[in-house]
């Protein structure tokens, strides 16, 4: 889907709205990414649903601080799909692999909250999970640098 038709859609379903979002604002949710992927590193052994859980977070800061560097906030509908949506449309196959992970750290991070029960973690996805969020927000980085070259930014 055209990033145009992403933005379309998403704004006729309230899913997110335009927003001037600060610049202070987006360089806090990655260093917030940066300090969940922290201490999900520290998480890992201790308990590894918790690392994955975190892992996940860090990812979804970023993925937030991209829809912000684009002019937009997800609304109260639907957030993290939104956010794992959003950056997928946009990034698109360069990292497909990458953000497919995303959505399923996505859905097993709910189910982990809501339904611990279908859910078992093993050292192995927390691991993973540690990696991709690492690899995640470098990418979020480089793309909010290209977006904003005229800044510097101290993350």
């Amino acid at each position: 889907m055209a990033f145009e038709d992403l933005l379309g859609e998403y704004i006729e379903k309230k899913l997110i709205k335009s927003e001037k979002i600060g610049l202070d604002q987006i360089i806090k949710m990655i260093k917030t990414a940066e300090k969940d992927l922290r201490v999900a590193e520290k998480l890992l052994s201790i308990d590894e649903g918790h690392a994955y859980e975190t892992a996940y977070t860090a990812m979804l800061h970023a993925g937030r601080a991209f829809v912000f560097v684009k002019g937009f906030r997800p609304t109260t509908n639907f957030q993290h799909r939104t956010v794992v949506g959003f950056v997928a449309n946009f990034l698109g196959d360069k990292y497909k692999a990458l953000l497919e992970k995303f959505d399923y750290m996505r859905k097993n991070r709910n189910n982990f909250i809501y339904e611990p029960w279908k859910v078992n973690i093993s050292m192995t996805d927390a691991t993973s999970a540690l990696k991709s969020a690492r690899e995640f927000i470098e990418i979020i980085k480089k793309e909010i640098k290209k977006e904003l070259p005229q800044e510097h930014f101290e993350f």
